[in-house]
């Protein structure tokens, strides 16, 4: 990686003491609902984006969520800790992403849609694979914010941008204009706040789960890897899209009626 993409890593703030709570109830098998709610109501602006995106149709809830402990109920302490995290990692950078032509909201728009999707189609599978695959579908993106912000800062965004409307796939686009991948920024940058090492590694191989080395790791990084196809840059799907995402359940020898249920489920809400 760049010396200059690392420094623009380096620059990046560490989170907030309220995700440093939430880690340690959420890493606390003896903890429970009211110990994780009393972590995150210390924060408002926190509260107010759990309660917010868990209201979201796309997560399919029956009823309006009022508080955070009924959010954990209803939703599950992997959901809540990544919207705590998601909160405090895209309040800690500014947001601009006009190298990829995309908008904030469409930045926020894909990042809560592939956690939607995933959500709700591992459950069906093997819901402990969510302590991982929760936040990872949700911040995945989060290197475009960093790789932008050094493009734009080096005068350089135009590299990224030209290389988009030549039809480069958005990965090569980035290892073009900046010599790597989104993916790689996004687990550098979750090893410096000191994730576990087995979700940076799952991170890293989003793109290339047959590259990880450990079944499990290829095993989810497959479900990522689906969400991304599924999901363009502007956050939707598109028949081409699900197309893309369809072919890769085959491949990767899922069950395809899972994920076309979840898929309609999600359409059908939005």
């Amino acid at each position: 990686m760049r010396p200059e993409l690392m420094e623009q890593i380096e620059h990046v703030p560490m989170l907030p003491e309220t995700v440093l709570k939430v880690e340690k109830v959420y890493n606390n098998p003896e903890s429970g609902v009211s110990e994780m709610a009393e972590a995150v109501k210390q924060d408002p602006i926190i509260t107010a984006y759990i309660l917010k995106t868990a209201n979201s149709p796309m997560y399919g809830l029956s009823r309006k969520v009022t508080d955070v402990s009924q959010a954990i109920s209803l939703l599950g302490k992997d959901a809540v800790r990544t919207f705590t995290i998601a909160s405090a990692a895209n309040n800690c950078m500014d947001i601009d992403l006009s190298p990829y032509g995309m908008t904030q909201n469409n930045y926020l728009a894909r990042a809560q849609l592939q956690n939607a999707l995933i959500n709700r189609w591992v459950t069906k599978v093997d819901k402990t694979l969510l302590a991982h695959l929760s936040i990872a579908s949700f911040l995945l993106e989060l290197g475009k914010i960093v790789i932008s912000r050094y493009l734009i800062e080096s005068g350089q965004a135009v590299l990224l941008s030209e290389a988009l409307a030549k039809g480069n796939q958005t990965q090569q686009a980035e290892i073009l204009a900046c010599g790597s991948k989104s993916e790689d920024v996004t687990a550098t940058l979750f090893n410096r706040w000191n994730f576990d090492p087995d979700l940076v590694h799952l991170i890293r191989y989003a793109n290339e789960p047959e590259d990880a080395s450990d079944p499990e790791t290829q095993e989810m990084a497959k479900f990522l890897k689906v969400a991304k196809e599924a999901i363009t840059l502007e956050g939707t799907m598109t028949e081409t899209t699900l197309k893309n995402a369809r072919e890769l359940v085959e491949e990767y020898g899922m069950n395809p009626n899972l994920f076309n249920e979840t898929v309609e489920k999600i359409l059908s809400a939005a």
